[in-house]
């Protein structure tokens, strides 16, 4: 694992930004990203929505309002560095480099710093890394992220409670790890095989019922707590679910 970490100001403001941290992340085609899963990278308070190349991502930047980009230096489908100065020309999202073994890649993480980029990062990296990495760019108060909360609904990942518009609602530990990832995910759509996949509920097989058993519930209960801005699940035929609401 490479151990650099370097870093330079923050020169541009940091907009009001979603908890906990969105961060859109670019897959480096020669090393793993990261050594944690989403529920390690949730715990620190940072959610972690991955893309296969750049144009992918830089699709996503415009849907996703992240809080910060990691590009690795050997990213797919654009030039690096054109990857970088576009980002820093169309925003003042803060880029952290994701640095491999070799030399050329310490080369183009320097040139990525010059043109904007905000901070470099070994890859993999662990939670705590990326955590160092997110506060050195101008993101403080990271820290575990103990509720989430989506239109009227929040979610306390301590006390393992739903609330809607203040009302408790009682979900058993499967349910509320299914809504958790939902609202960690919305608006985007996940798939069946996503929500059977997730640590927790690791029992589940990809595509069954007992999935779409789950999800049912969950409506059922939520639907009466609250008033109208109460999220709903939403099913997306062929593809998956989806949190809609305010």
């Amino acid at each position: 694992m490479v151990q650099l970490t370097a870093y330079r100001g923050a020169s541009a403001s940091v907009a009001a930004v979603r908890w906990p941290y969105r961060l859109v992340a670019v897959e480096s085609s020669n090393s793993q990203l990261t050594v944690s899963g989403h529920s390690a990278l949730l715990d620190h308070g940072m959610d972690l929505h991955l893309y296969a190349d750049g144009p992918s991502a830089l699709l996503g930047l415009m849907a996703e309002d992240p809080s910060a980009v990691v590009a690795p230096t050997d990213l797919v489908g654009v030039d690096f560095l054109r990857f970088v100065r576009a980002i820093v020309a169309w925003s003042d999202v803060p880029i952290i480099v994701g640095l491999t073994v070799d030399q050329e890649s310490h080369r183009r993480a320097f040139e990525a710093l010059d043109a904007g980029a905000r901070g470099l990062l070994g890859l993999p990296f662990a939670p705590e890394q990326l955590a160092s990495a997110i506060r050195h760019v101008g993101l403080g108060n990271l820290g575990p992220a103990a509720t989430i909360q989506y239109g009227g609904l929040e979610l306390d990942r301590q006390a393992h409670q739903a609330r809607v518009s203040g009302t408790v609602v009682d979900l058993s530990p499967r349910e509320f790890t299914i809504l958790e990832y939902l609202v960690a995910e919305a608006p985007r759509v996940v798939t069946t095989a996503e929500l059977a996949a997730i640590d927790s509920v690791d029992e589940i097989p990809a595509g069954s019922l007992r999935v779409r058993k789950y999800v049912q519930k969950l409506r059922r209960k939520l639907g009466p707590a609250g008033p109208a801005d109460t999220p709903v699940i939403e099913t997306i035929r062929g593809l998956g679910y989806r949190l809609t609401g305010s």
